[in-house]
């Protein structure tokens, strides 16, 4: 057994300082946390993650260190946690959102990530049922402006993919069109979805520890897909939009797109039409930036060199 389950199992309820510390633990509460990676990027997938695990498993993961992502500087640490989360959860379920479907616009971006939180949740929930156990809350780190549109979103997305006819408001043409998408990728969103416990908060993977379980488990799985994308397509940069290697290399293959590109965003459409990579409108903005970061670091070395 690796130390670091080792010390898991070692942790009690006594050794607690946060928000357990007044109440006895248990492991007849069960919780679930969802979270994304890798939203913003102009190439690969965006990652979503979710998983369950009761209150002391929870407290537990806290005292390790677990919580959100992007806190956690160390890929080795990063790595370990995920590893103990995957071995220690009640269960836990991945979904990439690939480029073909953000570009399809059947759905807007925020819809399509509903309906990947909602397939999710479903899978969550079956995960419980096998376990003998109930879902008491499913914390979402929201990108909806608020916790009532979130909720909007929701119930509009399992009225438009399920099969309850009467409750779809969407023309025949956009119907149409979602009818098409979810035979394709196997979209089956019933009505009970509705009755989830959600709770959906701005920086929930900041405040509860399991959403940063769930972040700690997108981004790792999005790192690993960026690890194989670049051994299969090469040196793409980052896969930021501001970042030269990325546009250049979006821009190189623009007449023949391949897979990894998201060809809806604004990168796509504005590099796609330029005959030259120097006619890029961020050119001089982005060798302003890479200006400013060598300056920051010649300062920061002669700072570090005169103490």
């Amino acid at each position: 057994m690796s130390n670091s389950l080792q010390d898991l199992i070692m942790l009690s309820p006594e050794q607690s300082d946060g928000n357990y510390s007044e109440r006895k633990l248990t492991r007849n509460i069960i919780h679930a946390g969802i979270d994304d990676a890798t939203k913003c990027p102009c190439i690969g997938s965006i990652v979503i993650a979710g998983v369950i695990a009761d209150e002391q498993t929870i407290f537990n993961w806290k005292k390790l260190g677990v919580k959100d992502s992007k806190l956690i500087t160390s890929k080795k640490k990063l790595n370990d946690l995920a590893r103990i989360i995957k071995e220690t959860a009640i269960g836990f379920h991945i979904e990439k959102l690939e480029p073909e479907m953000i570009d399809n616009k059947c759905l807007n971006l925020n819809e399509w990530e509903m309906v990947t939180v909602l397939t999710i949740a479903k899978k969550l929930q079956r995960t419980a049922r096998k376990r003998m156990c109930t879902i008491e809350k499913i914390y979402v780190d929201n990108w909806e402006v608020s916790e009532k549109l979130f909720k909007t979103r929701l119930k509009n997305i399992i009225s438009c993919f399920s099969r309850d006819k009467k409750n779809h408001n969407n023309d025949s043409l956009k119907q149409d069109e979602l009818g098409k998408a979810a035979q394709k990728y196997t979209i089956k969103l019933p009505k009970t979805l509705e009755k989830l416990p959600f709770i959906a908060e701005h920086r929930a993977d900041e405040n509860y520890t399991i959403v940063g379980a769930a972040s700690i488990l997108a981004k790792t799985t999005s790192d690993a897909e960026y690890k194989s994308l670049t051994r299969k397509y090469g040196n793409f940069g980052s896969g930021s939009p501001g970042d030269p290697k990325t546009r250049l290399f979006v821009w190189m293959h623009r007449k023949n797109p391949p897979p990894l590109i998201r060809t809806s965003w604004n990168t796509f459409k504005t590099l796609s039409v330029l005959d030259s990579i120097d006619d890029d409108p961020l050119k001089e903005i982005l060798k302003k930036r890479v200006r400013k970061r060598q300056k920051n670091a010649i300062h920061e070395q002669h700072i570090n060199s005169s103490i």
